[in-house]
């Protein structure tokens, strides 16, 4: 099914469907594969030999296995990364557990015959043609806070020349333990177009951020940059590449704010843009990541203008 919707990209101009349609992140696939996979399992179970068919308890949890098994089987064969294999597994899960109860309660009412159970595994690409391209564009803005203990020149220092970022330095974020790579530079300089800020990250990852505001020691936002190289081949998954089809970042703003002599408010906006068909689980998953990534970006700073 996947090496299917891999390639229906190739085959988008006949369908008379745009050459950006989201197909692997489409609902045909992402949802309704789980289903028909679940679904498939227990009506194999229903008729292997001897059997007299699943429980309800069956009939929920072992299509986890067939689901787990294509998950492994997309990770060895590189069809997918790790990072997308662990953000889907939750759905797959889920939806795996939904197909094989409906499955189990087809068949305790009513007779299904192989050819229907063969015409079942089609109804993801029958889908995602029918569904046509679905694809949406939305921008989503995350807000988070900190207040720090040193004056906003210090907070502000820290913010312009973030060099030489320890791996301990930055908490441990799920965004990072599921396979993002880690900050390790954000330096803003001048530039004969304007100031721009060079962000590095762990294993080759670099872009840039072009500043768009800067009010000294009190504000400063900028929009990033991203080239065809800034994410060197294996560092993120192409559903999840930043700046890729799928995923992008906008402009980003930190405000401090005054609390008194030795306090400053630290205060982030980021915008981020989610595309595809399946936003209504996409949006959610990536506003957890981002605002698990921005707060790691506040303690990073709280910390450094502490000590």
């Amino acid at each position: 099914m996947r090496l299917a919707f891999g390639g229906l990209s190739f085959v988008s101009p006949w369908l008379n469907f745009s050459s950006d349609t989201a197909f692997v992140m489409s609902t045909g696939f992402v949802l309704m594969t789980p289903v028909v996979l679940g679904a498939i399992t227990v009506y194999v179970m229903r008729a292997a030999p001897g059997r007299r068919g699943p429980t309800w308890m069956e009939a929920a949890f072992v299509p986890w296995g067939a689901a787990a098994l294509m998950m492994v089987g997309a990770l060895l064969t590189l069809l997918e990364g790790g990072i997308c294999v662990v953000l889907l597994s939750p759905v797959f899960l889920v939806l795996a557990s939904v197909g094989g109860l409906l499955m189990n309660l087809v068949l305790k009412t009513t007779r299904v015959g192989r050819l229907q159970a063969g015409a079942l595994a089609t109804l993801p690409l029958l889908f995602t043609v029918v569904e046509g391209p679905l694809t949406v564009e939305q921008w989503q803005r995350i807000d988070r806070s900190v207040v720090v203990e040193a004056a906003p020149a210090r907070v502000w220092s820290e913010i312009v020349a973030a060099r030489d970022i320890r791996r301990e330095e930055f908490p441990r974020t799920w965004i990072h333990l599921i396979g993002v790579p880690r900050p390790v530079e954000g330096v803003n300089h001048a530039t004969p177009q304007g100031e721009v800020r060079e962000s590095r990250w762990e294993r080759g990852v670099h872009f840039l951020g072009r500043v768009t505001e800067r009010v000294e020691g009190r504000r400063i936002a900028w929009r990033y940059e991203f080239s065809p190289d800034s994410f060197p081949l294996g560092t993120m998954d192409d559903h999840v590449v930043i700046g890729g089809r799928y995923f992008d970042l906008g402009e980003t703003r930190f405000t401090l704010t005054p609390v008194d002599a030795t306090h400053t408010r630290l205060d982030i906006e980021a915008h981020y843009r989610v595309t595809s068909s399946i936003n209504v689980y996409a949006v959610p998953v990536a506003d957890f990541l981002g605002h698990d990534f921005v707060d790691g970006l506040l303690t990073l700073y709280k910390r450094r203008s502490e000590t």
